[in-house]
């Protein structure tokens, strides 16, 4: 079953083609111990060159042994791997602990891309990590773009992400792993409900399904819905953004004032959000309060008039808007 649907993903959605390099997530979970097997099963019907990848993050006193664990499996299965140990709770700077530890992480996989030339990261999340993904972001707010959760490929700055288990749930990789006899490394710190994810897993999921026991495929059916309607949305604001944008420097774009206030709530903020990126890199910690902020700016405020969102500066000037980066 768990090869079957693996494979069908990767069909369906086009995810790999034959002597792609690849670079594998491997945390030692269960989730991830099992995409590496599934890839060595195919690895030579595609001509498949595989790196494993593993990011100690420090966090826990297992995290060690989780490193040697990887080491030692990909000797036993000959695969290259790159493993990086950084103190996570160093670079802990007021954002979550989650969100440090995430941009590390993927720091770590754009420079193993870099170092051996690879374009494509395999990451192991399946519908189960869908559908909390979604709750999770119901919770603290979000729009269109946060009800997509995660999607089968997508991109992260050069690299593409690929997600072959998103089809699966994960006591179908768990079974998987059991019949096949295959070890794995267990992080206790999944029991923990002081964070948020772990909450939702733990004690709000298993609430929802006394409600409706197929919750967690609704709400990754929401998640794929979602992404329609929003690829719909981005592709025509995309468009919106190339005839908008004006004068690009460094850290610093310009947009047209006149067109941009006309636009559609919907499309306005993605236009804004594509800007930010485009001269911060990422459009972390900007709100939807932050997008009205600008919209009131930008359709009532005087010109020279501006805000500040974070690392962000919005200036409404006399023809055009101003969006400039504050990092440094």
């Amino acid at each position: 079953m768990l090869e079957k649907i693996f494979l069908e993903t990767i069909k369906k959605h086009k995810l790999i083609k034959k002597k792609d390099k690849i670079i594998l997530a491997v945390s030692g979970g269960p989730d991830s111990v099992a995409l590496l097997y599934s890839f060595l099963k195919i690895k030579q019907e595609y001509k498949l060159r595989l790196i494993c990848a593993h990011f100690n993050h420090g966090l826990r006193k297992e995290s060690d042994s989780e490193e040697d664990f990887i080491n030692q499996l990909c000797q036993k299965l000959n695969l290259e791997v790159i493993s990086e140990k950084k103190e996570v709770s160093k670079f802990f700077e007021g954002d979550s602990l989650e969100q440090t530890t995430r941009r590390l992480r993927f720091d770590f996989f754009l420079k193993c891309a870099r170092q051996k030339q690879a374009k494509i990261v395999a990451l192991a999340h399946h519908r189960d990590d869908l559908a909390e993904t979604v709750l999770m972001r119901i919770i603290r707010g979000t729009g269109l773009r946060g009800l997509r959760g995660f999607l089968p490929k997508s991109t992260f700055k050069n690299l593409t992400l690929i997600r072959p288990f998103i089809g699966l749930r994960k006591n179908e990789i768990l079974d998987w792993l059991n019949r096949q006899n295959i070890p794995f490394c267990t992080d206790k710190s999944n029991q923990d409900v002081r964070f948020l994810r772990n909450k939702i897993r733990l004690n709000l999921l298993p609430q929802l399904e006394e409600i409706n026991k197929n919750i967690t495929d609704r709400l990754s059916d929401l998640a794929v819905n979602t992404a329609l309607d929003y690829d719909f949305i981005y592709n025509f604001s995309s468009d919106c953004f190339s005839r908008l944008r004006r004068k690009a420097g460094g850290k610093s774009l310009r947009l047209d004032l006149e067109n941009l206030s006309k636009l559609h709530p919907a499309v306005f903020n993605n236009v804004l959000r594509f800007a930010i990126e485009q001269v911060k890199g990422d459009t972390r910690r900007v709100e939807q309060i932050h997008l009205n902020q600008a919209r009131e700016l930008i359709e009532k405020g005087r010109a020279q008039a501006s805000i500040h969102i974070p690392y962000i500066l919005i200036k409404k000037e006399t023809k055009t808007v101003l969006i400039q980066s504050l990092i440094l």
